[in-house]
């Protein structure tokens, strides 16, 4: 399709537009791949569940107001797969590659996938015939928004919040009820696995999250949203070296360490990733090559969780993204790693 052709559908989809958006993907385009749609809800069901008879209705997000179907057909998620996925949404089309976390999920539903750069790709988003699309809230920005909703109506949700956004989205879609039980059925693994660590290991060790490269390690704070399952959900104490260090910073996210400064962390258990979610799997293996590199030094030897085995390697892919799933997976990382072999 020419940029030419593009740019009047693009036109013509803006007449019935609303008036009214981690790891962010890697800047590569590509096109959607060529498969089969999940089938839609059928009409009696509609009706049943629509008894006034309205087919839209206006749904706040965090980019605005905006009218949707209320029944939609043909959803694109665009980073908001793991929700969506979860919800078993009619998904015509989602932002992934091969290798990405929740790719399989989608090949397996026949879900198309797509790839992106720095905005999304507008060509695959328009060619999937959309009549509603859900991104995340912060990226893409609110000029993509904009541009998204002159294809199909768009609403946008913080996924980092997915606790918060699923809860919304379940409301936008009429599928609140399913929106509670995956939340609550979340709690209750959480529950589960904080009596099963304490009955392990006790209720008053502390851990620590760290992504390391070749010559630094990134350690997380607390109230960045990668660690919410380590030092919120599952209730286990940050380190004190991480209370610390969070007064020697402005920044929220975490701190920078070189490796040197390591061994003064004192968790007793250290969780330690590398690369990223949406890494290409090229570069995903040579930040796991580096990651094995590092844990060849002397000093990293001297940490005091390494010292005492109670280090664990976790898989970015996952722990580098939230959303019910991704986060159900870092319960069971972190149930597995504290209680394996006791």
């Amino acid at each position: 399709m020419t940029l030419t052709l593009l740019a009047v559908l693009l036109t013509a989809c803006g007449s019935n537009a609303n008036q009214a958006a981690g790891d962010q993907p890697s800047a590569s385009d590509g096109a959607a791949s060529k498969q089969t749609s999940q089938p839609a809800q059928t009409d009696s069901a509609e009706a049943a569940a629509n008894p006034e008879g309205n087919t839209t209705k206006s749904v706040k997000h965090d980019y605005g107001e905006t009218v949707i179907p209320v029944h939609p057909k043909r959803i694109v998620s665009y980073l908001q797969e793991d929700i969506l996925l979860a919800l078993d949404v009619p998904l015509v089309l989602a932002y992934r590659k091969e290798g990405d976390f929740l790719y399989e999920e989608l090949q397996e539903k026949n879900v198309p996938t797509f790839q992106s750069g720095s905005e999304p790709n507008y060509e695959a988003v328009l060619d999937a015939q959309p009549d509603l699309i859900i991104i995340s809230s912060g990226f893409p920005d609110q000029a993509a928004y904009e541009k998204l909703s002159k294809i199909a109506p768009t609403l946008a949700y913080d996924r980092d919040q997915w606790q918060e956004s699923i809860v919304k989205i379940g409301q936008a879609l009429g599928l609140e009820d399913e929106a509670n039980a995956i939340l609550q059925a979340y709690r209750n693994k959480l529950k589960q696995a904080r009596e099963t660590i304490i009955q392990t290991v006790g209720a008053n060790k502390t851990v620590a999250l760290v992504r390391t490269s070749e010559k630094e390690a990134e350690l997380f704070f607390p109230d960045f949203s990668f660690g919410n399952v380590l030092y919120h959900d599952l209730g286990l104490t940050p380190a004190t070296s991480i209370t610390d260090l969070r007064k020697t910073t402005e920044e929220t996210w975490g701190i920078t360490l070189s490796l040197e400064k390591l061994p003064e962390l004192t968790a007793d258990y250290l969780f330690v990733t590398a690369g990223g979610s949406m890494s290409p799997p090229e570069v995903y293996q040579k930040a796991l090559d580096t990651l094995t590199g590092v844990e060849k030094l002397q000093v990293w030897k001297a940490i005091p969780a390494v010292k005492q085995n109670h280090k664990y390697n976790v898989s970015a892919r996952r722990w580098m993204l939230s959303g019910p799933i991704a986060d159900s997976a870092k319960i069971d990382d972190v149930v597995q790693a504290l209680t394996d072999g006791k």
